[in-house]
């Protein structure tokens, strides 16, 4: 009976596990139109941080809390990313369509991965630091570029479900959903981990910046 006790390890990974099939529900069902989708990865990415470094908080309200104070600032870099997507698309169709040379599929692939790349870092950001989209942009570039093996890592991941599923069709669906739920945890963990080094980081350089300047105040009340 033990086992199945409300506080018992089996009972609290099962727990965890429903939260983030929820929380993928959820972002699921608030990333359909095209304009809401930043704001929801927003959501998802707040809350999954947040039950990743154990704070167990109560997935929807969580969820709508960080949805409705992103959604403003997330509306347009959605817009302008489902644009950008589409014609991606359009260019791949044409290279698949009329057989581009080599040249042409190499830059249109790297700035594909690039782009997704980009994108799976920016509204992590927005969702952990208030911040302009300018600002999160350059953090966004800036993750990418210091941990790009991790963040390549990631989109491959991301796609390989869709993939496998064209092998498994029956069973696309449920590979494609309980892959995205590992990927939140995994990710989340990935996100937590680099947020707490930046901000340790700028804490070491803010107490670096107050000490030169208690240090100059001095050397200027001394040669007073």
């Amino acid at each position: 009976m033990k086992l199945f006790a409300f506080d018992s390890p089996v009972m609290q990974a099962i727990n965890k596990v429903t939260d983030y099939v929820i929380l993928n529900l959820l972002w699921i069902v608030c990333s359909l139109p095209i304009f809401t989708a930043g704001a929801a990865m927003s959501a998802k990415y707040y809350v999954g941080m947040k039950m990743y470094r154990g704070q167990e908080p109560a997935v929807c309200k969580s969820f709508f809390f960080s949805f409705k104070n992103n959604f403003k600032q997330t509306v347009f870099p959605s817009v302008i990313i489902g644009v950008v997507m589409a014609f991606l698309i359009a260019d791949w169709y044409y290279v698949i369509k009329t057989g581009a040379d080599v040249a042409y599929k190499w830059i249109l692939f790297i700035a594909n991965t690039v782009f997704l790349m980009v994108c799976f870092c920016l509204f992590s950001i927005i969702a952990r630091y208030e911040i302009s989209t300018k600002e999160a942009l350059r953090t966004a570039l800036g993750m990418t570029a210091a941990k790009f093996v991790r963040v390549f890592f990631a989109i491959i991941l991301f796609f390989l479900p869709f993939v496998i599923g064209i092998w498994y069709l029956k069973w696309a669906w449920l590979i494609i959903f309980f892959s995205q739920v590992v990927m939140l945890y995994y990710n989340s963990g990935f996100f937590v981990k680099e947020f707490d080094k930046l901000e340790e980081k700028m804490k070491a350089q803010q107490e670096g910046d107050a000490k030169q300047s208690a240090a100059a105040e001095k050397q200027d009340t001394t040669n007073e």
